[in-house]
């Protein structure tokens, strides 16, 4: 089975940004706009990492992510935080970032593309 990289992202400019650079390093990417969205398209065997945003609308990325968690599988893939918020507030929180499995928050607005696909690669084929 193809492994492929859940894009969790409600900037439909920067989601495409995202997915376009990572299929141009030869990884697949599925977008998913927000929280329902992702439940539908998740596939814990299929999918390694998810890259995921905080803000998402109606409900948040940790609320998502604790309710993959919960779903059989969910201990399968790791996850990357890429959000807007202020990171050193999230980051104040490590036990929370090691029981869900996050393997770094990053902010938008200093984090470049290449950045974003470097840790991409490593992270999705590290497992």
């Amino acid at each position: 089975m193809k492994q492929t990289v859940l894009i969790v992202e409600d900037d439909t400019l920067l989601a495409e940004v995202y997915q376009k650079s990572l299929k141009a390093e030869g990884i697949s990417a599925v977008v998913a706009k927000d929280f329902f969205d992702a439940l539908a398209k998740f596939r814990p065997r299929q999918h390694r990492l998810i890259v995921l945003d905080i803000m998402l609308g109606q409900k948040n990325g940790f609320e998502l992510l604790k309710t993959l968690r919960r779903q059989p599988d969910g201990d399968r893939f790791s996850v990357m935080i890429v959000t807007g918020l202020n990171t050193d507030e999230l980051n104040t929180n490590k036990e929370l970032m090691v029981g869900l499995n996050i393997i770094g928050i990053y902010t938008k607005s200093q984090f470049s593309i290449a950045q974003f696909v470097g840790l991409v690669k490593l992270h999705s084929r590290a497992k």
